[in-house]
């Protein structure tokens, strides 16, 4: 990866990784307050963190299953390749001589 696209990057990841901690301590802080009823923002707050920890997690199951099936299919076919064996000059010991 080059250094333009390595910055921008790391960025990302880090402003994920800020919302996903900043998700949990608010909900586990907020979690006996004194809720006003069916309209309290903390609560509505709550549920939209919640939301946003489920969509998250989610969306890192599907980029980890991806990877495992990319290398799963990778290292199936590096085998069935490797197992193959392909023929040249060197190894039919060809000796190139005018």
């Amino acid at each position: 990866m080059t250094k333009n696209k390595r910055v921008p990057a790391l960025l990302i990841a880090a402003a994920v990784c800020f919302v996903m901690l900043f998700s949990s301590v608010f909900i586990v802080v907020n979690t006996g307050h004194d809720c006003t009823g069916e309209s309290c923002p903390i609560c509505c707050q709550i549920n939209l963190f919640e939301n946003t920890l489920k969509t998250l997690s989610n969306t890192f199951l599907a980029i980890a299953l991806a990877l495992a099936l990319t290398y799963s299919v990778l290292a199936c076919l590096s085998v069935f390749t490797a197992a193959r064996q392909t023929e040249s000059l060197v190894t039919l010991k060809v000796k190139l001589s005018n």
